[in-house]
């Protein structure tokens, strides 16, 4: 026998939040929709096999990182942050290319 639903939430949405969740909906109800996402079990996200090689290359990365900065810390290095960080910012996009292609 189905349990009869005798509690209400009410929710104030604005137009845009209610038309984003009217596209994403996949049930008629948009009630039905929200009740089903909200109560769901989320299971954890699987976890792919990743290169052993590809971890030592990031381990390597990160360490080698790691000892720079100590250097820099240390000495009080005159450093050019602006150039440290556009470097920084290429390393973090190539290793994210890096691990889009091992995936």
């Amino acid at each position: 026998m189905k349990q009869k639903r005798t509690k209400r939430i009410e929710i104030a949405l604005t137009e845009e939040e209610h038309q984003t969740l009217q596209s994403m909906k996949t049930k008629q109800r948009l009630a039905e929709w929200i009740r089903e996402t909200a109560l769901q079990q989320h299971k954890p996200k699987k976890i792919k096999q990743v290169d052993p090689r590809l971890l030592f290359e990031l381990n390597r990365i990160g360490v080698n990182i790691n000892q720079i900065a100590r250097v820099c810390n240390a000495k009080k290095a005159d450093i050019n942050l602006l150039n440290i960080a556009l470097s920084l910012k290429e390393i973090e996009l190539k290793l994210g290319r890096l691990i889009d292609n091992a995936s």
